[in-house]
């Protein structure tokens, strides 16, 4: 009598992570441009200036090369140059921040070889789509985001990746990995911050549906991510708007 083996295996299971295919982990996060050196973009903003959409608009000039990490940093003092016209496009959101709409009208005004693509909140579904954008993998995300509680947190970071589970052949993301300026220089990592789906509580989401569901009204359901970094403690918040940022 012969043996039948069953081949109805059970399907692997394991974490998956999707980072920015540019980015080089190490001591300092570096990107390799036309320069023979690798260059570190990270950019710190401080504790008062509100300048978070400044910095990270800074970070995705430097990674697709389109301006010295170093010249950005001088940004303020240049006459001429793409860090010239950083400086005289945003000067005026230190100390009071960017709206969306303004962030994405500023870098269009730069002429600068980036096609963007903005949603807005819930009903553009901007969770969704960062998902999807980050999923494919080559585009940097640029997210807006604000307290579920409190109106103190309005802030601004860099979506450069996705993580989340995979069973067999089919991967549910559900955490966004973040270049934070408001954190640090992150090292041997390819991200200092990042956005979680919770699992539990009010406006949470089972990974299973990550993406944001119509209610029988036809008004999409909002979704609520922990904020989390190591320097600060876990925080709900809601996305603003998510912006997908091409190189042309």
């Amino acid at each position: 009598m012969s043996k039948v083996i069953s081949l109805n295996r059970p399907a692997v299971s394991y974490r998956f992570q999707r980072v920015y295919p540019g980015l080089q982990t190490g001591h300092a996060l570096t990107v390799q441009t036309k320069r023979q050196e690798p260059v570190r973009f990270f950019m710190q903003q401080s504790d008062l200036d509100a300048a978070c959409g400044l910095h990270i608009a800074a970070m995705i000039l430097a990674i697709h090369d389109l301006a010295k990490p170093s010249a950005l940093h001088e940004m303020s003092r240049r006459k001429t140059g793409v860090s010239a016209m950083v400086w005289q496009a945003f000067q005026h959101t230190f100390f009071a921040g960017v709206h969306p709409e303004e962030w994405v009208e500023l870098i269009d005004g730069l002429n600068v070889p980036l096609a963007m693509t903005a949603k807005y909140g819930v009903q553009d579904n901007a969770d969704g789509h960062a998902l999807e954008w980050l999923m494919r993998g080559g585009d940097l995300v640029a997210l807006a985001f604000a307290s579920i509680k409190h109106s103190r947190t309005k802030h601004w970071a860099l979506a450069v990746g996705v993580e989340g589970n995979a069973i067999g052949k089919v991967q549910t993301p559900d955490t966004i990995l973040l270049l934070d300026p408001s954190a640090s220089e992150p090292s041997f990592a390819p991200c200092n911050a990042r956005l979680r789906l919770p699992m539990t509580g009010s406006g949470s989401r089972r990974a299973s549906q990550n993406v944001p569901k119509s209610s029988e009204d036809g008004k999409r359901k909002p979704v609520h991510w922990l904020y989390e970094a190591a320097e600060w403690n876990a925080e709900e918040v809601r996305l603003l708007a998510a912006v997908r940022l091409q190189l042309r």
